[in-house]
């Protein structure tokens, strides 16, 4: 039977360099991490978790006001002025409501903003003039 080079040369370093193995034991004596560090570790592994799962499941609100423009509907962010076209689940809206939407900041063909909504989260009543 012949062998390729690489694994002779492999088994030979395996058998000429001997290994000790050996327990390291910590200044107190103990083996492996002690119940500070596991708990330290699980609550560190739990908040990163969680930071993720908001991150990832957490959808974004704006609030303004309901326009019609061109036959469909619009929402006046509060914060930066800008009109955004309203995609999805929007059928109950008025122009003239002040809302809190969740949904998803997206563009359109056109690599236009716009939003779609999910649902109301808060409905504030009129759009003050």
């Amino acid at each position: 039977m012949d062998f390729p080079p690489r694994f002779v040369l492999s088994v030979a370093l395996i058998l000429a360099v001997p290994v000790v193995a050996r327990a390291d034991y910590g200044p107190t004596g103990r083996i492996g991490p002690s119940g500070a560090e596991v708990a330290g570790a699980i609550a560190g592994v739990a908040v990163g978790a969680t930071l993720i799962l908001y991150f990832v499941l957490r959808s974004p609100t704006i609030t303004g006001c309901v326009q019609a423009t061109d036959g469909s509907m619009a929402l006046v962010n509060e914060k930066d002025k800008h009109a955004y076209p309203l995609v999805g689940n929007h059928l109950e809206l008025k122009p003239g409501e002040r809302l809190k939407l969740k949904g998803k900041k997206a563009k359109d063909k056109d690599r236009k903003p716009i939003f779609r909504v999910k649902n109301v989260d808060h409905d504030y009543g009129a759009c003050k003039p």
